[in-house]
C-alpha cells in the first residue's frame, strides 16, 4: 500500500525576503528616490575624476610621482563601480533613464558590462553567502597566498575576459544562464559587442593618431587600482555567517570620509543588503536608525583579521 502521507519539500532558507527591523513608516521614507543626490554624488565624483586626472598629466615628467598619481587616479576610477551597482539597483536616481545610462557609462569606463553585473548581482542578493549559489561568494582565505591572490583581483580580470567572450558570443554557462532571464540574454550580449566594438574603435583611433593618453587617463590607472576595489568588496562578506540572515551575512564598516564618499556609501552594506530598495544616500540615516547596530569596524581591522585567519589556517 502507497502510504498517504506526502513529503514536504525543504524549505530555502533564503527563499524568504529578510525582515527589517524597522517600522514601516521610517522604512518608507528611506525608500523615496529623488534624482539630486545622485546627480549631486556624480558630479562631484567626477569632479575628483578630472582632478586627479590633471595630477596625472603634471606628474607625467616624473616617474616616481607619475605612479602615485597613477594609483590616486585609478582608485578615483574604479570607485565608479560604487554609481554602476547603485544604477543596476534602480536607485541612483528617480529617473529610469538616468539611472540605464549612467549605469552603462560607469560600465563601460570600468572595462565591465553593467547588463550582466546587473543579473549576477541580483542572484548575489537573492542568495548572499550560498556556498553553493551566491556568484560573488569569497571564503575566508585559507593561506596568505589565497588572501594575496584574492585582494589583487588574481581571479578577477580571467573571470571578466570570459564574461565579455561570452556575453558577445551569447555562450553562456549554466550558471550564468540560471540567472540572466532568458528575455534578458539579447541585451546583454548586445552591450558586450557594442562594448567591445567601442574598445577596439577607442584603440585605433589612439594608433592612429599616435596618442598614448587612454592608456595614461584610463586603462593603466584603472589596471593598477583594482586590488583597492578588491579589498573594499572583500569586507563586505567574506568572513560572514553563511547563512541567509543579513545582519549576519554582510558586514558594515566604518569608512573614512573620502571612501564613504567615492563610494556612494556601499560601506553600510548590511543595511543595503536588508532593504536594497533604499538609496544609497539614505543608507545612513537607516543605519542610525536601526536597533542594537555594533560599531562597525573599519575596512583596515577586517583585513587584519582575515589575515589571523590565514596564517591559523595553515598552521
Amino acid at each position: 500500500m502507497q502510504s498517504s502521507e506526502t513529503i514536504a519539500e525543504p524549505v530555502d532558507p533564503w527563499a524568504a525576503p529578510p525582515t527589517v527591523p524597522l517600522a514601516r513608516a521610517e522604512l518608507k521614507q528611506l525608500l523615496k528616490r529623488s534624482d539630486g543626490p545622485g546627480l549631486r554624488r556624480l558630479a562631484g565624483h567626477v569632479a575628483v575624476a578630472v582632478a586627479t586626472g590633471v595630477l596625472v598629466h603634471v606628474a607625467l615628467v616624473n616617474p616616481i610621482l607619475v605612479v602615485l598619481a597613477l594609483l590616486l587616479h585609478g582608485f578615483v576610477l574604479v570607485l565608479l563601480f560604487a554609481p554602476m551597482h547603485e544604477c543596476t539597483h534602480g536607485t541612483a536616481f528617480r529617473t529610469r533613464w538616468l539611472n540605464g545610462l549612467v549605469g552603462s557609462i560607469c560600465g563601460f569606463v570600468l572595462l565591465r558590462p553593467s547588463l550582466y553585473f546587473k543579473w549576477r548581482h541580483a542572484a548575489h542578493h537573492s542568495y548572499t553567502q550560498d556556498p553553493a549559489r551566491d556568484p560573488d561568494l569569497v571564503p575566508v582565505p585559507n593561506s596568505f597566498g589565497q588572501y594575496l591572490g584574492d585582494s589583487l583581483g588574481v581571479r578577477f580580470w580571467p573571470k571578466l575576459v570570459g564574461t565579455m567572450y561570452r556575453g558577445a558570443t551569447g555562450r553562456f554557462t549554466a550558471e550564468e544562464e540560471s540567472w540572466i532571464p532568458v528575455s534578458e540574454r539579447s541585451k546583454v550580449s548586445n552591450e558586450a559587442r557594442v562594448m567591445i566594438v567601442l574598445f577596439a574603435a577607442i584603440i585605433a583611433g589612439s594608433i592612429l593618431a599616435g596618442s598614448t593618453a587612454v592608456l595614461w587617463y584610463w586603462i593603466v590607472p584603472r589596471v593598477l587600482a583594482e586590488p583597492a576595489l578588491r579589498m573594499i568588496r572583500m569586507v563586505e562578506h567574506t568572513g560572514m555567517d553563511e547563512g541567509p540572515d543579513p545582519l549576519t551575512n554582510t558586514r558594515t564598516t566604518s569608512p573614512n570620509r573620502i571612501v564613504q564618499f567615492l563610494y556612494w556609501n556601499m560601506p553600510y552594506h548590511t543595511e543595503h543588503h536588508l532593504a536594497p530598495s533604499v538609496p544609497f544616500h539614505a543608507l545612513i540615516r537607516m543605519h542610525d536608525l536601526l536597533p542594537d547596530t555594533p560599531a562597525p569596524p573599519s575596512i583596515l581591522r577586517v583585513h587584519r583579521d582575515l589575515l589571523k585567519c590565514a596564517r591559523s589556517t595553515r598552521s
